[in-house]
Formats: C-alpha cells, sequence, structure tokens
C-alpha cells in the first residue's frame, strides 16, 4: 500500500531538488513573455482587421470589451514577466504566481471567443488552441495540469450545458482532447524535469571538479585531477606513460605509521623530480604514480627510467633498513583523444614489473 501510494505521489508531485523548481520558474516566466508577446501582436492585428473590415462586430455584447481586455491583459503580463526576468534579484519562485494568472486570463479570453462562436453556429478554436498553447508552453506539475486543464474543461463544457444542453459537443471527442492535452502537459513536465535533472548533475560534477584539488601536498608532485587539464599539452603528441606501484604500501603504514609512510611517498616524489621530469608527474593513487614523458625518444626514456628505477632500488623506509619494493611498466603513442591516454595508462599498468 505504501508503494502503492509513494508511486501516485511521484506520479501527480515528483520530486525535483530545489534548484531545478527554480529553473522551471524561469523557463515559465520566459515561455510567458513570448506568449504575451505572440498574443498581444495577434490580438492587436485581429482588432484592427475588425475596424477596418468587420466593424459590425463591435455591437454585439461584450465583443469590443473582450477584445481590448486580451490586448492590454498580455501587455500587462509582458511588462510584468520582463521586470521579473531582467529588474528583479528575487527568486523566480516568487513570480510564479504571474503564468498561472496568465493562464486564467487568456483563458477567459478563450471562453468567451468559443462561446461567442459557439452561439452563432461556429466552431469553438479559440478555448482548445488556449489549452493546447499551455500544455506547449508552460511546464506545470501533474497536479497543476490536471487542475487546471481538466478543470478548464469541465468548466467550459458546463458552460455550454447550462446555455443551450451542448447538443451539437461530441462528449467523447471533447474528454479524449481534455485528455491529450492533459496527457501532453504531463508528459512535457517529467522530460523537461528529466533533462534539467541530469544537466543539474553534469554542473555539480564540473563544480566538484573544479574544486578537487591539483596539488599533493604529500609528494609535491600534481595530483591527478589535474590531468585534465593537462590533456590539451599531451594531445596528438608522441608520449611515454610510466606507472609505478609502492609494493604492500599500508604495512609501511601499518608498522611504522602514517608519518613514515607519507615521508616514503615524499621520497619517492622527490626521485620522479630529479630523474624523470617535474611538471608532468602525477600522484595517481595512494601509493601510485603517473609520470608522462613528452617528445621523447624511447631509448633516451628508458635510460632515464633505468636511472630512476637503480635510485629508488635504494630507498628505505625512513628509520629503519627496510628496503622500500616499487614495481613500473610503461607504454608510449600519440594520444588524439582522452580515451587514447586511458588506454596508454591501463597499457603500462598492465606492464609493471617489480624491481629492487
Amino acid at each position: 500500500m505504501a508503494t502503492f501510494s509513494n508511486k501516485l505521489k511521484d506520479l501527480f508531485s515528483p520530486y525535483i531538488h530545489p534548484s531545478i523548481r527554480e529553473s522551471i520558474y524561469h523557463i515559465n516566466l520566459q515561455a510567458t513573455k513570448i506568449f504575451a508577446l505572440f498574443m498581444s501582436i495577434l490580438e492587436s492585428a485581429i482588432f484592427l482587421f475588425m475596424i477596418f473590415f468587420e466593424k459590425e462586430i463591435f455591437g454585439e455584447p461584450f465583443v469590443l470589451l473582450m477584445c481590448l481586455y486580451a490586448i492590454f491583459s498580455s501587455l500587462f503580463f509582458l511588462f510584468i514577466t520582463n521586470y521579473a526576468l531582467r529588474k528583479s534579484h528575487k527568486p523566480y519562485s516568487r513570480y510564479r504566481f504571474i503564468y498561472i494568472a496568465y493562464y486564467f486570463s487568456i483563458l477567459a479570453f478563450g471562453m468567451f471567443t468559443s462561446f461567442y462562436h459557439y452561439s452563432h453556429g461556429k466552431q469553438m478554436l479559440a478555448f482548445f488552441a488556449t489549452e493546447f498553447c499551455v500544455a506547449s508552453f508552460l511546464i506545470l506539475p501533474p497536479w497543476c495540469s490536471i487542475l487546471l486543464i481538466v478543470g478548464s474543461y469541465i468548466g467550459f463544457y458546463g458552460i455550454l450545458f447550462a446555455y443551450n444542453g451542448a447538443p451539437t459537443v461530441n462528449l467523447i471527442n471533447y474528454t479524449v482532447l481534455a485528455f491529450l492535452t492533459t496527457a501532453g502537459s504531463v508528459r512535457k513536465y517529467r522530460t523537461q524535469a528529466t533533462e534539467l535533472e541530469r544537466i543539474h548533475r553534469i554542473e555539480t560534477m564540473n563544480e566538484m571538479m573544479q574544486n578537487l584539488p591539483v596539488h599533493d601536498a604529500t609528494t609535491n608532485l600534481k595530483s591527478r585531477y589535474a590531468l585534465r587539464d593537462d590533456f590539451t599539452s599531451y594531445q596528438n603528441h608522441p608520449i611515454i606513460v610510466i606507472m609505478l606501484d609502492i609494493d604492500d604500501f599500508n604495512s609501511i603504514n601499518e608498522a611504522y605509521g602514517t608519518k613514515t609512510g607519507n615521508e616514503v611517498l615524499s621520497n619517492i616524489g622527490e626521485l620522479i623530480s630529479n630523474h624523470l621530469t617535474e611538471n608532468a608527474a602525477y600522484r595517481y593513487g595512494d601509493d601510485s604514480f603517473l609520470i608522462i614523458l613528452q617528445d621523447v625518444d624511447v631509448d633516451v626514456a628508458m635510460q632515464k627510467l633505468s636511472r630512476f628505477e637503480r635510485s629508488l632500488a635504494t630507498l628505505k623506509v625512513p628509520g629503519s633498513e627496510t628496503i622500500v619494493h616499487c614495481n613500473s611498466g610503461y607504454s608510449h603513442g600519440t594520444p588524439r583523444d582522452e580515451e587514447d591516454l586511458r588506454l596508454l595508462i591501463d597499457a603500462a599498468a598492465v606492464k609493471r614489473r617489480e624491481f629492487l
């Protein structure tokens, strides 16, 4: 029962992150601004057309009043949404009532226009166009879509039924239109919310990556996160990738303490800087190092690596006679993209060999 109620709650009111909800408010304000601008231009054009070609229609009750109402209400909401988007520093959530109010504003006009056409034996397009525009332009939570759209269809049908029993309205088609409009609005919300959620995760991850340290204080080398920024300097250049691991590093920490373990890491970092490279060496993991030699012949690189390994083979745990055992491996190639570099790193890791 609890599972069913949770699914029902997720269907009608799915949870989304507050920042995403704020983005939806912003999108709705932008859509309302565009729609209000479009409606003000359209209604003004229709009003001018009626003045020159159908002036007699203004003799009908409330027609002139509703035409002016449609134009000035759209201009009013155009001004308000423009203020909310450009001049105000308040959260967009404080203006979420604007697009709901504008919905009711154009709904009233759409109902009046369609009722006028219905009473004169014409098709009721304005009301349906209003509902479809709401489903297309606005991103409304499912519960809000159901309440507003279904409520509008029921209310308008009630008006027609009270007028003359709505004998010319096909109730099945009318119901199907109400269902399709509501379903489209719900789907639009869920699709847009999912896309915004994906964008939010990417932005959050990028922000986290930007805040990650790119320098390792223990070894005085770069951290593995600096590799992301350095990649462009390796792209389309011949490089040699060296992977170095410390054997049983955890046992050194357990036997001698983390302070001694950090000294071991620091000593290895110093040897890497002295024998291999200062600017392209990374602490890749707790006990592993990545070294990249760029634009260097393999033979020259192997000589440098050999000297480094001989120095490393004599490295002892500080304050003891225990030798620090390591293993290393290398690969070489010209990476065209980040995937190529990852493959070179994996290849170097596979080729690691132990040395004393």
